[in-house]
C-alpha cells in the first residue's frame, strides 16, 4: 500500500513539473502599463467660414489660452483667378480673427491660399501649437474600433490602451500633469495676521472707498 502511494505521489509531482514548465514567465504582457504622455505638437481645427460659430470659438479660444504656444495662424482658401472670391476669403478670415481676439486671442495671422476646386471653399482651419496630453507611446485603438478584424489585430491590442486614449482626451489643460504649486504667491506670515485678529475677535477696520447706502445720495 505504501508504495502504491508513492508510486501516486510521484506521478503528481511529475504532473504539477510538467505543467509549471510549460508556463514562460517571459512572455510579453498584452497589459499597457504606460502613462499618459505630454507633447508639443500643431493642432488644426476646421470651421465653416460661411458663418461664425460663436461656440465653437469660446471653446476653441479657451483651448489655445490655455494651452496655446506662440502664434495661431487661420488659413482662408479662395478660388484661383475669382477676383470675388479673393475678397469674400479675406473677409471671412477678418471676421474669424475679430471673434477670437474678442475672446482674448492674440498674435493671430490671417493667410489666404488658392486652390483650384470649390470644394476646398467655405473651410477656415485654425492652427496653433500647443501642449496636448496623448496616450502611452505605441497604443492603438481598440480592436474593432474601425470595423471588423482578424484575431492577429487582438493578440497586438494592449488592454487599457483604449481607456488611457479617452483618458487623456479628457484633460483640460495638459500642463496639470506637470505638477503645480498650491501655495499662493503673497506672504503667509502677512496672510495669517488676518486670521489672528479674527480669531482675537478684533474687527476689521472699515475700507476707504464707496460704501452702498452712500452711492447716489447727494
Amino acid at each position: 500500500m505504501q508504495q502504491a502511494y508513492r508510486l501516486v505521489s510521484l506521478v503528481l509531482i511529475f504532473s504539477v513539473a510538467v505543467v509549471l514548465s510549460a508556463c514562460d514567465a517571459s512572455l510579453p504582457s498584452q497589459v499597457q502599463t504606460g502613462k499618459v504622455r505630454l507633447k508639443e505638437q500643431i493642432v488644426t481645427e476646421m470651421l465653416d467660414s460661411s458663418h461664425v460659430d460663436q461656440a465653437r470659438v469660446d471653446v476653441l479660444a479657451d483651448h489655445i489660452k490655455r494651452n496655446g504656444k506662440g502664434a495661431v495662424t487661420l488659413t482662408v482658401p479662395w478660388l484661383s483667378g475669382d477676383v470675388y472670391s479673393s475678397r469674400i476669403a479675406t473677409k471671412h478670415g477678418a471676421a474669424y480673427k475679430k471673434a477670437l481676439s474678442k475672446r482674448g486671442v492674440s498674435d493671430i495671422h490671417v493667410v489666404k491660399v488658392p486652390v483650384a476646386n470649390e470644394l476646398y471653399l467655405n473651410k477656415v482651419v485654425v492652427a496653433y501649437q500647443a501642449l496636448v496630453a496623448l496616450p502611452p507611446d505605441g497604443c492603438g485603438r481598440i480592436t474593432g474600433y474601425q470595423g471588423a478584424e482578424n484575431m492577429e489585430a487582438i493578440e497586438q491590442y494592449k488592454f487599457g490602451c483604449e481607456t488611457k486614449m479617452s483618458l487623456s482626451q479628457m484633460i483640460a489643460d495638459p500642463s496639470d500633469l506637470m505638477g503645480k504649486s498650491g501655495a499662493q504667491d503673497n506672504d503667509s506670515s502677512r496672510t495669517g495676521a488676518f486670521v489672528v485678529k479674527y480669531k482675537a475677535g478684533i474687527p476689521n477696520k472699515p475700507m476707504q472707498g464707496f460704501q452702498a447706502s452712500s452711492v447716489g445720495v447727494q
